[in-house]
């Protein structure tokens, strides 16, 4: 009997230690795939800044750059290699990692189709290929990977069309795929993946309806189905979408009323719907929904160029008392702007331009906390009133192509955080207020087609910032200033005296148009040192001598006209001057050029 022990003993002793050998083989075999999968990766890629120079032999895997092992069999769980501007294709022994649960290339330059091999990561639960140029079609495999959660490919060249199988994978929560070139409908079978928060297919070449199953998506948080051919209407049945917090709709083909449900959606806190105009019979129509003004989440809403009519809610504070950006331009909205704009505590953009709606410019200068743009355009028929000095936190103010009359207000030189300023096509004469080249922050002031009079001021040469200044169709007069910067429109202003040799040394000047003005003197020769300009229209004026040959040295200057001057001399032959028309040289004093150029010899 304790021979019959001692054999059974030393039998299972044997086993265990063939066990152990064996499971020791495995993992050495499985290590050993995983690092030759990576060396094939390595080997597949042009690394230009040597971030995987410790992938070696020398090394353990587990200590290499982007990668991470599991503790316990060290085997990668984790490929990382983001942000390493690796350039390449995906080789096929990527798939014999295959207890891999997140593997990211975002922002490196891979392309190529996705290898087959891919599918036998089961483990695979965050797979990011965004930011790269991988193409063909999405592969039917990846449906799948089931245990897949996150499914990011956005920003590549993928194409074809949503493929069914992905709709199998039941636990996935982000399906990311904006800025590809995927053609076909949404599936409906799409209500299948209950546990979807993030849904981005924006900026592909999508068609067909939006489909109502898409209400079955409990979980969604954010949608975004932009820059599509969506057609139809939006479902109803989108109000039951109760988690939904960012709806971007906008740029597409979508026709009929907005959903009064979408205020069932409590937690919203930005609704795009804008640009669903290509077509008369293809924008959004109605009135906006009176339910949206009870979403007191809101932050964002985006209306703007559909078919909307009806007027704005007095009560649009109250109910949305987070709102930060209101934008219904282009529509049919008529009747009184709302006089309660100051509970409206965190507006920072309005744009109502192209409407029936009227409005007193002292209300809307209650938007005390206004801070980046205050848009209207084509209705407003007042004065600029001298509120405005009210908001102090705007930064961009366009009131084009209205019937404002009066004077510009000095007070807008208060509002030192502007940057743009926007008048053009109004009314509006007298002077320009000196003040208002004080406001360091300002980049372009746009003027044009006023009745502005008077001299140009003398302190415009403050703005260091300063890019572009439109002054055309004015009444100015008097001599350019000797501290001129910035992209300078100054054309139809009556303008005298010579060019100051200060703008020769904008450097950073790409545009300069002086024309149908009275200056005389010559062209400056420094011209030639303002490297970045790319278009210089000095016709239309009295000036004469030669035309500087230090303009042939611009590489970038691609039109010049002189005509109607009394310029004299050779016309040079190089640079911009190969490719110029005779209309840039008629009219002058005694030019002489090439036959071509038809001026006298």
């Amino acid at each position: 009997m304790a021979n019959l022990w001692f054999h059974f003993s030393f039998s299972m002793f044997s086993f265990l230690c063939y066990l152990m050998v064996c499971l020791t083989l495995c993992h050495t075999n499985f290590t050993k795939n995983d690092e030759l999968a990576l060396l094939a990766l390595k080997n597949s890629v042009r690394d230009p800044f040597n971030h995987l120079a410790n992938w070696s032999n020398s090394s353990s895997i587990c200590n290499w750059v982007g990668v991470t092992c599991d503790s316990e069999d060290e085997r990668v769980s984790v490929l990382n290699l983001a942000h390493m501007s690796l350039m390449g294709t995906l080789p096929s022994q990527v798939g014999n990692l295959s207890s891999l649960f997140e593997l990211d290339l975002h922002n490196n330059n891979f392309h190529g189709e996705l290898p087959k091999e891919l599918l036998q990561l089961h483990k695979l639960k965050i797979l990011n290929l965004s930011y790269n140029e991988f193409d063909g079609k999405i592969p039917a495999w990846i449906g799948s990977l089931f245990s897949l959660r996150h499914l990011i490919f956005h920003d590549n060249s993928f194409q074809g069309i949503i493929p069914p199988s992905v709709l199998n994978l039941s636990n996935l929560e982000t399906l990311d795929w904006n800025s590809n070139l995927i053609h076909g409908s949404i599936p409906l079978e799409i209500g299948r993946l209950q546990h979807l928060n993030i849904l981005r297919i924006a900026r592909n070449n999508l068609s067909g309806n939006i489909p109502p199953t898409i209400s079955s998506l409990s979980s969604l948080e954010l949608m975004s189905l932009s820059f599509n051919s969506l057609k139809g209407d939006i479902p109803e049945t989108i109000g039951a979408l109760t988690n939904m917090k960012i709806i971007y709709l906008g740029i597409n083909k979508l026709s009929g009323q907005i959903p009064r449900s979408i205020g069932n959606s409590t937690l919203l806190q930005e609704l795009q719907l804008n640009d669903n105009n290509l077509e008369a019979s293809s924008k959004f129509s109605g009135q906006i929904p009176s339910t949206f003004f009870n979403i007191s989440e809101l932050q964002e809403i985006d209306l703007s160029w559909n078919n909307l009519s009806g007027g704005i809610p007095s009560n649009i504070c109250h109910g949305l008392p987070n709102l930060q950006a209101l934008l219904l331009q282009g529509n049919k909205l008529f009747g009184a702007m709302p006089s309660s704009w100051r509970q409206c505590k965190q507006l920072k953009t309005l744009r109502v331009r192209n409407q029936l709606l009227y409005s007193n410019l002292v209300i809307l200068s209650s938007l005390l906390h206004l801070g980046h743009r205050l848009e209207f355009e084509k209705y407003l028929n007042c004065r600029i009133p001298k509120t405005i000095i009210n908001l102090t936190m705007l930064q961009w103010l366009n009131m084009n192509s209205n019937n404002l009359e009066g004077l510009v207000p000095m007070e807008i030189g208060n509002l030192q955080k502007l940057e743009i300023i926007e008048l053009s096509h109004n009314k509006l004469s007298g002077s320009i207020p000196l003040n208002m080249f004080n406001i360091s922050t300002l980049k372009f002031l746009d003027l044009e087609s006023n009745f502005i009079s008077g001299n140009l001021p003398s302190n415009f040469g403050n703005l260091t910032s300063f890019f572009e200044l439109s002054l055309e169709e004015n009444i100015l007069t008097g001599s350019i200033s000797k501290a001129i910067g910035g992209l300078l429109d100054l054309q139809y202003l009556n303008l005298k005296g010579f060019i100051p040799t200060t703008l020769g040394g904008l450097n950073n000047l790409q545009d300069l148009s002086l024309a149908h003005n009275n200056l005389q003197g010559n062209i400056l020769e420094s011209f030639g040192n303002m490297l970045s300009l790319v278009n210089l229209d000095l016709s239309k004026n009295n000036l004469f001598g030669k035309i500087p040959k230090s303009l042939e040295l611009h590489i970038d200057l691609k039109y010049v006209n002189l005509s109607y001057n009394k310029l004299q001399g050779e016309i040079p032959n190089g640079g911009v001057f190969k490719n110029l028309t005779p209309e840039s040289f008629m009219m002058n004093q005694a030019l002489c050029s090439k036959p071509q150029l038809k001026v006298p010899p």
